[in-house]
């Protein structure tokens, strides 16, 4: 009976977004938008001059269209043009009414300024089908971020209907883009990214768009293609780890944002399943929330990376091997293996650049194990000289990518022995589960992470563990969390942490720098990551320009 009752429950649900779906479509005023193409070229001062063309397909009613950009901040538009199908071009109005009706707007266009950004509008003139081109230039799109220049931006987002086709190109008037001066990198639908033979960066889709997708776009350059771009008050390295949210929880919340408000319990059913966890005995445990999990200052399994890797990949929270290897990396410098610093780009000599570099100490390695592994593949062909830069993991991108994921693979089988032998999980025919007291273990690393992100005040315990801060900031990098809890750290304990820094041959106040250069590093040995092209990603993060909706109304 209660089987019964939950199948029937689980069916009146979706049912119910089945409903709403299909009425929230009714009131679209068109059939569809077959595509969007965006054609956007960038100018050395940063500024972009933007073409959309927009493909709209039984157009039935409301008055206009409209195109909102918001997180403007340091950023300006005008100069909009918009044509139709036929060729006419529309006046541009000084100020637009949006409570005009639909033949007051028709063949006019103008840029109503909001609060948080602008809104691009046009008449929408006859109903029936249309093809738009609206031209318009953004101001202040790339900045200098320091190290590079780039942007990160919202092409489409939610529209009255979602695109069944997109295209973006990026490009200069006279200067081909290629891999040796920019990446490129989507977010947020299902499609490529990818450097063009023509000298553009391309993102395009290659299924229809549904409600949900948005089309964000990462760029970065060379600085010196944008010498008069204004500057950014963050390192790229920043923005991109702001556009490469990885965390499973974020894309869950990404798919259910957009139904939450008419499937409050579907989303409840779907929490709820997702932290059930079978254990090795048949029985079923669930993951606490995060509220109630304790901050934990012990380094979960005795502090071994593989262990906590693989634990990590039971609870479903998949850690990416670039942070693997800044885990190892962290701990290398620590030890005297490889020091990590900046280095002036090789064939620069008018005009040096720098770069990231690891220093191999010939006198100290690694000698066993996946640690053993890892060094190997790093340090071939850095010759007598030892020196691995990050141009040239860029340049070995794929061969590196290829082996660095067998290597991960390596250290997650090695965790999972780990496991095993320790009585942490067990092997039930062929599928690897926690057991009840592993489980429990494997909660105290998100303990441990909530102690991270919360040490910055003092307490009972923290007085006692400054000896355990090498550990701390090993799987800080390997959750993602180094540039913060160093942080912690110095407010914790200014004067410890300034000791603690020596201890890696830095000085306090270039801890952050070094975490950013063993991050940055790790990111430039995997073609995704270098972003010459390949996938683009169904979940990014924030800090981006433009968005906001838009399409008929």
């Amino acid at each position: 009976m209660k089987s019964k009752q939950k199948r029937l429950l689980i069916f009146s649900m979706l049912f119910t977004v089945l409903l709403v779906l299909s009425t929230a479509r009714v009131f679209a005023a068109e059939d569809a938008i077959p595509s969007v193409t965006v054609d956007a070229v960038l100018n050395n001062d940063g500024s972009a001059v933007i073409t959309e063309i927009w493909e709209v397909r039984g157009v039935s009613s409301g008055t206009e269209y409209y195109k909102a950009l918001n997180n403007m901040d340091g950023m300006n538009v005008h100069s909009l043009l918009v044509w139709d199908e036929s060729g006419m071009q529309y006046k541009t109005l000084n100020n637009w009414e949006i409570n005009l009706s639909r033949e007051e707007k028709a063949g006019t266009c103008g840029i109503l300024k909001k609060s948080d950004g602008y809104e691009l509008c046009w008449g929408i003139g006859s109903y029936g089908d249309h093809k738009y081109t609206i031209q318009y230039v953004l101001e202040g799109l790339v900045k200098d971020y320091g190290d590079y220049a780039g942007f990160y931006h919202q092409f489409i987002s939610e529209l009255s209907s979602a695109p069944e086709r997109i295209s973006i190109k990026i490009r200069m008037e006279d200067t081909n883009l290629t891999a040796d001066n920019a990446r490129i990198w989507g977010y947020g639908f299902t499609g490529e990214v990818e450097i063009g033979n023509d000298g553009s960066l391309n993102a395009f889709s290659t299924d229809a768009l549904d409600g949900s997708d948005y089309v964000n776009v990462l760029c970065r350059f060379d600085r010196s293609l944008f010498p008069l771009a204004s500057d950014a008050d963050m390192a790229f390295e920043k923005l991109q780890q702001s556009a490469e949210n990885e965390n499973s929880n974020a894309a869950l919340y990404v798919v259910l944002a957009v139904l939450a408000a008419v499937i409050i319990l579907a989303a409840f059913l779907v929490a709820f399943f997702s932290s059930r966890y079978k254990l090795a005995d048949g029985t079923a445990v669930r993951l606490p929330p995060r509220r109630e999990i304790r901050p934990e200052w012990a380094v979960p399994f005795n502090g071994s990376i593989p262990a906590v890797y693989f634990a990590m990949k039971l609870l479903r929270r998949v850690i990416t091997y670039e942070k693997l290897m800044s885990a190892y990396l962290i701990r290398w410098q620590q030890a005297g293996y490889i020091r990590i610093e900046e280095r002036e780009k090789e064939g620069n000599i008018k005009k040096p650049k720098k770069e990231e570099a690891i220093v191999f100490n010939p006198e100290k390695k690694p000698d066993k194990g996946t640690e053993q592994t890892l060094y190997k593949i790093l340090t071939i062909g850095t010759g007598g000289e030892g020196i691995l830069r990050t141009s040239d993991m860029e340049k070995r991108a794929e061969e590196l990518y290829g082996k660095l994921t067998a290597w991960s693979e390596e250290v997650e089988n090695d965790g999972k022995e780990l496991l095993i032998r320790s009585g942490a999980a067990e092997d039930t025919k062929g599928v690897i589960r926690f057991t009840a007291s592993g489980f429990d273990e494997a909660v105290k690393i998100l303990g441990f992470q909530k102690y991270l992100m919360e040490m910055k005040e003092e307490n009972e315990n923290s007085i006692h563990q400054r000896e355990l801060w090498g550990d701390y900031l090993v799987f800080a990098a390997l959750l993602g969390l180094g540039e913060q809890v160093l942080k912690n750290m110095e407010v914790l304990d200014p004067a410890y942490f300034n000791t603690f820094a020596g201890t890696y041959g830095y000085s306090a106040y270039s801890m952050i720098h070094f975490m950013t250069m063993t991050n940055h590093i790790s990111n430039a040995s995997t073609p995704n990551t270098s972003g010459t092209g390949g996938s683009a990603s169904s979940v990014g993060g924030g800090g981006f320009s433009g968005g906001g909706g838009g399409g008929s109304r």
